[in-house]
């Protein structure tokens, strides 16, 4: 079973956009008037995703989705 874990990030230039990609988060929605997007990562891997997205001077704030995000069977 793969846990995810919901993720939003609050940036100041869309180009954040294909940054994050790199990192392996799957976007679920981007909001370009609120700068701000919505996506999933696999749950170990949160915390360094976390880490390595707040160094980058283009993004305001990484948060946790409040939203429960199901599990998947492989």
């Amino acid at each position: 079973m793969i846990d995810r874990k919901g993720i939003v990030i609050y940036f100041q230039n869309p180009k954040v956009i294909k940054i994050v990609k790199k990192y392996n988060v799957n976007i679920t929605y981007v909001n370009k008037i609120g700068k701000y997007l919505t996506g999933y990562c696999d749950a170990k891997d949160y915390p360094t995703i976390k880490k390595e997205l707040k160094k980058n001077r283009l993004i305001k704030k990484v948060d946790e989705s409040l939203v429960e995000m199901p599990s998947i069977d492989i």
